[in-house]
Protein backbone atom coordinates (compact mmCIF):
# COMPACT_ATOMS: atom_id res chain seq x y z
CA UNK A 1 0.00 0.00 0.00
CA UNK A 2 1.19 3.26 -0.75
CA UNK A 3 2.55 5.81 1.57
CA UNK A 4 -0.33 8.55 -0.21
CA UNK A 5 -3.06 5.85 0.75
CA UNK A 6 -5.74 7.79 2.71
CA UNK A 7 -6.77 6.62 6.20
CA UNK A 8 -10.13 5.47 5.18
CA UNK A 9 -8.18 2.95 2.64
CA UNK A 10 -5.62 2.42 5.58
CA UNK A 11 -8.91 1.31 7.93
CA UNK A 12 -10.60 -1.10 5.29
CA UNK A 13 -7.13 -2.77 4.66
CA UNK A 14 -6.76 -2.85 8.81
CA UNK A 15 -9.98 -4.15 9.41
CA UNK A 16 -9.97 -7.09 6.68
CA UNK A 17 -6.52 -8.29 8.09
CA UNK A 18 -7.49 -8.15 11.70
CA UNK A 19 -11.04 -10.18 10.76
CA UNK A 20 -9.22 -12.55 8.41
CA UNK A 21 -6.54 -13.55 11.11
CA UNK A 22 -3.93 -15.17 9.37
CA UNK A 23 -1.48 -13.67 9.90
CA UNK A 24 -0.47 -11.43 13.13
CA UNK A 25 -1.33 -7.44 12.45
CA UNK A 26 0.31 -5.10 14.66
CA UNK A 27 1.95 -1.64 14.29
CA UNK A 28 5.67 -2.61 13.52
CA UNK A 29 4.57 -4.97 10.60
CA UNK A 30 2.00 -2.48 9.06
CA UNK A 31 4.05 0.71 9.24
CA UNK A 32 6.93 -1.56 7.76
CA UNK A 33 3.74 -2.45 4.64
CA UNK A 34 2.26 0.34 4.15
CA UNK A 35 5.59 2.72 4.26
CA UNK A 36 3.96 4.93 6.87
CA UNK A 37 5.35 5.50 10.83
CA UNK A 38 4.38 3.25 13.46
CA UNK A 39 2.04 6.28 14.90
CA UNK A 40 0.11 6.57 12.07
CA UNK A 41 -0.78 3.23 12.18
CA UNK A 42 -1.35 3.36 16.19
CA UNK A 43 -3.95 6.39 15.21
CA UNK A 44 -5.78 4.77 12.45
CA UNK A 45 -6.19 1.71 15.28
CA UNK A 46 -7.04 4.08 18.11
CA UNK A 47 -9.62 6.31 15.18
CA UNK A 48 -10.89 2.45 14.80
CA UNK A 49 -11.60 1.31 18.51
CA UNK A 50 -12.59 4.90 19.86
CA UNK A 51 -14.36 6.89 16.97
CA UNK A 52 -15.87 3.85 15.32
CA UNK A 53 -16.54 1.81 18.58
CA UNK A 54 -14.90 -1.38 16.90
CA UNK A 55 -14.60 -4.21 19.45
CA UNK A 56 -10.88 -4.45 19.62
CA UNK A 57 -8.21 -6.07 21.59
CA UNK A 58 -4.60 -7.49 21.65
CA UNK A 59 -3.28 -10.51 21.84
CA UNK A 60 0.11 -10.22 23.87
CA UNK A 61 0.93 -13.77 22.89
CA UNK A 62 0.54 -13.70 18.79
CA UNK A 63 1.49 -9.99 18.83
CA UNK A 64 -1.43 -9.34 16.79
CA UNK A 65 -4.89 -7.57 17.36
CA UNK A 66 -8.33 -9.05 16.88
CA UNK A 67 -12.14 -8.35 17.33
CA UNK A 68 -14.06 -9.59 20.37
CA UNK A 69 -17.00 -9.92 17.94
CA UNK A 70 -15.31 -11.41 15.12
CA UNK A 71 -18.55 -10.51 12.74
CA UNK A 72 -18.15 -6.82 13.15
CA UNK A 73 -17.33 -4.56 10.29
CA UNK A 74 -16.88 -1.29 9.23
CA UNK A 75 -20.64 1.20 9.15
CA UNK A 76 -21.48 0.48 5.14
CA UNK A 77 -21.17 4.00 3.19
CA UNK A 78 -24.35 5.79 2.81
CA UNK A 79 -23.25 5.88 -1.24
CA UNK A 80 -23.97 3.84 -3.97
CA UNK A 81 -20.86 2.67 -6.65
CA UNK A 82 -23.28 4.11 -8.76
CA UNK A 83 -23.19 7.74 -6.83
CA UNK A 84 -19.17 7.59 -6.46
CA UNK A 85 -18.75 7.17 -10.28
CA UNK A 86 -21.22 9.93 -11.18
CA UNK A 87 -19.47 12.51 -8.84
CA UNK A 88 -15.99 11.03 -10.47
CA UNK A 89 -17.01 11.81 -13.55
CA UNK A 90 -18.21 15.13 -12.37
CA UNK A 91 -14.49 15.53 -11.56
CA UNK A 92 -13.56 15.59 -15.37
CA UNK A 93 -15.88 18.11 -16.17
CA UNK A 94 -14.58 20.64 -13.23
CA UNK A 95 -10.83 20.08 -14.88
CA UNK A 96 -12.39 23.13 -17.39
CA UNK A 97 -11.09 25.20 -14.52
CA UNK A 98 -7.71 24.28 -14.33
CA UNK A 99 -7.29 27.70 -14.34
CA UNK A 100 -8.02 28.71 -10.77
CA UNK A 101 -6.29 26.75 -7.19
CA UNK A 102 -9.58 25.01 -6.53
CA UNK A 103 -8.57 22.75 -9.62
CA UNK A 104 -5.46 22.07 -8.04
CA UNK A 105 -7.28 19.88 -4.95
CA UNK A 106 -9.43 17.99 -7.09
CA UNK A 107 -7.15 15.44 -7.66
CA UNK A 108 -6.47 14.70 -3.70
CA UNK A 109 -10.53 14.79 -3.12
CA UNK A 110 -11.72 12.50 -6.10
CA UNK A 111 -8.56 10.54 -4.61
CA UNK A 112 -10.16 10.11 -1.76
CA UNK A 113 -13.22 8.92 -3.23
CA UNK A 114 -11.33 6.20 -5.42
CA UNK A 115 -9.95 4.41 -2.75
CA UNK A 116 -14.27 4.19 -1.24
CA UNK A 117 -15.16 2.21 -3.76
CA UNK A 118 -15.12 -1.48 -3.15
CA UNK A 119 -12.33 -3.84 -4.61
CA UNK A 120 -14.71 -4.99 -7.25
CA UNK A 121 -16.93 -2.15 -9.24
CA UNK A 122 -18.41 -2.92 -12.65
CA UNK A 123 -16.62 0.15 -14.49
CA UNK A 124 -13.30 1.19 -12.75
CA UNK A 125 -12.28 4.93 -12.02
CA UNK A 126 -9.31 4.47 -14.56
CA UNK A 127 -11.50 2.81 -17.35
CA UNK A 128 -14.17 5.70 -16.82
CA UNK A 129 -11.65 8.34 -17.53
CA UNK A 130 -9.99 7.22 -20.30
CA UNK A 131 -13.62 7.14 -22.77
CA UNK A 132 -14.50 10.52 -21.51
CA UNK A 133 -12.95 13.96 -22.36
CA UNK A 134 -13.90 17.39 -21.74
CA UNK A 135 -12.53 20.68 -22.95
CA UNK A 136 -13.20 23.53 -21.25
CA UNK A 137 -13.06 27.37 -22.89
CA UNK A 138 -9.66 29.20 -22.40
CA UNK A 139 -9.61 30.18 -19.29
CA UNK A 140 -7.07 32.58 -17.28
CA UNK A 141 -4.95 31.47 -14.34
CA UNK A 142 -5.65 32.81 -10.79
CA UNK A 143 -2.69 32.48 -8.16
CA UNK A 144 -3.68 30.88 -5.29
CA UNK A 145 -2.40 33.25 -2.99
CA UNK A 146 -4.76 35.97 -5.13
CA UNK A 147 -7.54 33.55 -4.32
CA UNK A 148 -6.96 32.72 -1.03
CA UNK A 149 -7.10 36.65 -0.11
CA UNK A 150 -10.15 37.18 -2.12
CA UNK A 151 -11.99 34.17 -0.80
CA UNK A 152 -11.24 35.19 2.78
CA UNK A 153 -12.14 38.61 2.38
CA UNK A 154 -15.37 37.33 0.79
CA UNK A 155 -16.45 35.14 3.23
CA UNK A 156 -14.79 37.61 6.59
CA UNK A 157 -16.62 40.52 5.11
CA UNK A 158 -12.93 42.30 5.11
CA UNK A 159 -12.25 44.99 2.67
CA UNK A 160 -9.53 43.98 0.25
CA UNK A 161 -6.70 46.19 -0.76
CA UNK A 162 -6.35 45.42 -4.68
CA UNK A 163 -3.34 46.26 -7.13
CA UNK A 164 -5.70 45.50 -10.65
CA UNK A 165 -4.40 45.55 -14.46
CA UNK A 166 -7.46 46.76 -16.37
CA UNK A 167 -8.24 45.19 -19.65
CA UNK A 168 -6.58 48.46 -21.41
CA UNK A 169 -3.89 48.70 -20.09
CA UNK A 170 -0.53 47.68 -21.30
CA UNK A 171 2.02 45.54 -19.75
CA UNK A 172 4.51 48.45 -19.24
CA UNK A 173 1.30 50.23 -17.45
CA UNK A 174 1.71 50.25 -13.63
CA UNK A 175 -1.56 48.49 -12.39
CA UNK A 176 -4.15 50.49 -10.21
CA UNK A 177 -4.38 50.36 -5.54
CA UNK A 178 -7.72 50.36 -4.87
CA UNK A 179 -9.87 49.28 -1.62
CA UNK A 180 -12.69 47.02 -2.56
CA UNK A 181 -15.28 45.42 -0.56
CA UNK A 182 -16.43 41.78 -1.77
CA UNK A 183 -19.69 41.12 -2.20
CA UNK A 184 -19.48 37.86 -4.67
CA UNK A 185 -17.46 36.08 -6.79
CA UNK A 186 -19.14 34.18 -9.89
CA UNK A 187 -17.58 31.94 -12.66
CA UNK A 188 -18.59 33.21 -15.49
CA UNK A 189 -18.14 31.14 -18.92
CA UNK A 190 -14.90 29.35 -17.32
CA UNK A 191 -13.28 32.62 -15.94
CA UNK A 192 -13.76 33.98 -12.43
CA UNK A 193 -15.22 37.19 -11.54
CA UNK A 194 -15.23 38.95 -7.89
CA UNK A 195 -18.33 41.44 -7.97
CA UNK A 196 -17.80 44.65 -4.94
CA UNK A 197 -18.14 47.75 -4.97
CA UNK A 198 -14.96 50.61 -3.90
CA UNK A 199 -14.20 51.31 -0.46
CA UNK A 200 -16.85 54.36 0.27
CA UNK A 201 -18.72 54.12 -2.69
CA UNK A 202 -22.28 51.91 -3.79
CA UNK A 203 -22.19 50.93 -7.26
CA UNK A 204 -21.52 47.40 -7.73
CA UNK A 205 -18.29 46.57 -10.07
CA UNK A 206 -16.83 43.69 -11.69
CA UNK A 207 -13.12 42.78 -11.59
CA UNK A 208 -11.09 39.74 -13.24
CA UNK A 209 -10.00 37.64 -10.95
CA UNK A 210 -6.77 36.70 -13.30
CA UNK A 211 -6.18 40.44 -13.48
CA UNK A 212 -5.39 41.23 -10.01
CA UNK A 213 -1.56 41.76 -9.26
CA UNK A 214 -1.90 41.43 -5.56
CA UNK A 215 -5.18 41.11 -3.29
CA UNK A 216 -4.09 41.71 0.38
CA UNK A 217 -7.09 41.38 3.22
CA UNK A 218 -6.95 44.37 5.70
CA UNK A 219 -8.19 44.84 9.12
CA UNK A 220 -11.34 46.63 7.95
CA UNK A 221 -14.92 45.17 8.22
CA UNK A 222 -17.52 45.65 6.31
CA UNK A 223 -21.64 45.09 5.56
CA UNK A 224 -23.10 43.54 2.81
CA UNK A 225 -26.32 45.58 2.16
CA UNK A 226 -29.50 44.09 3.11
CA UNK A 227 -31.10 44.21 -0.55
CA UNK A 228 -27.87 43.14 -2.70
CA UNK A 229 -28.84 40.22 -4.54
CA UNK A 230 -26.31 38.09 -6.62
CA UNK A 231 -28.76 36.44 -8.87
CA UNK A 232 -30.71 39.20 -9.95
CA UNK A 233 -26.74 40.88 -10.61
CA UNK A 234 -25.93 38.19 -12.83
CA UNK A 235 -29.18 38.24 -14.68
CA UNK A 236 -29.55 39.05 -18.09
CA UNK A 237 -25.94 38.22 -18.44
CA UNK A 238 -24.28 37.25 -22.31
CA UNK A 239 -21.26 35.91 -21.70
CA UNK A 240 -18.69 36.79 -19.20
CA UNK A 241 -19.50 40.50 -18.85
CA UNK A 242 -22.50 41.24 -16.64
CA UNK A 243 -22.77 44.66 -17.21
CA UNK A 244 -24.25 46.97 -14.70
CA UNK A 245 -26.78 49.10 -16.78
CA UNK A 246 -30.58 48.34 -17.64
CA UNK A 247 -31.15 45.40 -19.81
CA UNK A 248 -31.32 45.45 -23.62
CA UNK A 249 -33.49 43.82 -25.60
CA UNK A 250 -31.52 41.83 -28.44
CA UNK A 251 -33.92 40.93 -31.57
CA UNK A 252 -32.14 39.26 -34.55
CA UNK A 253 -32.73 37.21 -37.67
CA UNK A 254 -31.14 34.37 -38.77
CA UNK A 255 -31.00 32.97 -42.07
CA UNK A 256 -32.69 29.50 -42.73
CA UNK A 257 -29.35 28.10 -43.87
CA UNK A 258 -28.38 27.93 -39.88
CA UNK A 259 -31.77 28.21 -38.66
CA UNK A 260 -31.62 24.62 -37.04
CA UNK A 261 -28.05 25.58 -35.76
CA UNK A 262 -29.67 28.67 -33.67
CA UNK A 263 -32.36 26.24 -32.91
CA UNK A 264 -30.38 23.31 -31.07
CA UNK A 265 -29.19 25.32 -28.63
CA UNK A 266 -30.02 27.69 -25.58
CA UNK A 267 -27.50 29.99 -26.01
CA UNK A 268 -29.05 32.36 -22.86
CA UNK A 269 -31.69 32.96 -20.05
CA UNK A 270 -34.61 34.38 -21.47
CA UNK A 271 -34.45 33.54 -25.11
CA UNK A 272 -37.40 33.10 -27.42
CA UNK A 273 -37.06 31.38 -30.77
CA UNK A 274 -39.84 31.72 -33.48
CA UNK A 275 -39.54 30.40 -36.79
CA UNK A 276 -41.42 32.49 -39.58
CA UNK A 277 -42.41 30.74 -42.64
CA UNK A 278 -39.66 31.61 -44.83
CA UNK A 279 -37.63 29.30 -43.05
CA UNK A 280 -35.68 32.08 -40.94
CA UNK A 281 -35.62 31.95 -36.86
CA UNK A 282 -36.14 34.81 -35.07
CA UNK A 283 -34.17 35.03 -31.46
CA UNK A 284 -35.05 37.26 -28.96
CA UNK A 285 -33.14 37.74 -25.41
CA UNK A 286 -32.45 40.10 -22.81
CA UNK A 287 -28.58 41.13 -22.44
CA UNK A 288 -26.88 43.77 -20.19
CA UNK A 289 -24.27 44.71 -22.22
CA UNK A 290 -23.69 44.68 -25.89
CA UNK A 291 -20.13 44.54 -26.36
CA UNK A 292 -19.95 40.24 -26.49
CA UNK A 293 -23.24 40.40 -28.12
CA UNK A 294 -21.82 42.30 -30.54
CA UNK A 295 -18.91 39.45 -31.12
CA UNK A 296 -21.02 36.59 -31.32
CA UNK A 297 -23.42 38.56 -34.02
CA UNK A 298 -20.09 38.94 -36.32
CA UNK A 299 -19.38 35.14 -35.82
CA UNK A 300 -22.41 33.87 -38.14
CA UNK A 301 -21.28 36.78 -40.63
CA UNK A 302 -23.86 37.16 -43.05
CA UNK A 303 -26.48 34.69 -41.47
CA UNK A 304 -27.43 37.52 -39.18
CA UNK A 305 -29.50 40.57 -39.32
CA UNK A 306 -29.78 42.63 -36.36
CA UNK A 307 -33.37 43.90 -35.73
CA UNK A 308 -32.49 45.81 -31.95
CA UNK A 309 -31.29 48.01 -30.35
CA UNK A 310 -30.54 50.33 -32.58
CA UNK A 311 -27.12 50.75 -30.72
CA UNK A 312 -26.05 47.21 -31.71
CA UNK A 313 -26.94 47.23 -35.13
CA UNK A 314 -24.83 50.19 -35.72
CA UNK A 315 -21.77 48.98 -33.81
CA UNK A 316 -22.40 45.79 -35.91
CA UNK A 317 -22.27 48.14 -38.89
CA UNK A 318 -19.25 50.11 -38.00
CA UNK A 319 -17.23 46.89 -37.38
CA UNK A 320 -18.34 45.55 -40.58
CA UNK A 321 -17.23 48.68 -42.27
CA UNK A 322 -13.68 48.51 -40.70
CA UNK A 323 -13.08 44.73 -41.18
CA UNK A 324 -14.08 45.97 -44.98
CA UNK A 325 -11.46 48.48 -45.39
CA UNK A 326 -8.90 46.27 -43.45
CA UNK A 327 -9.04 43.63 -45.80
CA UNK A 328 -9.00 45.56 -48.93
Amino acid sequence: MKRSKTQFRRLTELTNLIRAGQRPVNCLILAAEWEVSQKTVQRDIDFLRDQMHAPLDYDRERKSYFFTEPTWSMPAMLVSEGEILAVLLASRVLEQYHGTPVAGQLGHIFEKLTDMLPEKVRVRPENLFSRFSFRGPPAKCVTPENWSAVIRGLCEQKTLKLSYRTAEMTATTAPKESRVNPYHVANLQGEWYLFGVHDGQTDVRQFSMARIVKATVTGDAFQVPVGFDAGKLLADTFGRYSGVSESHTVKLLFSKEVAHCVEECEWTAGQVLRRRRSGEVELTFPAKGLFEVQRWVLSWGPNVQVLAPKALRDSVREDVRRMAKAVG
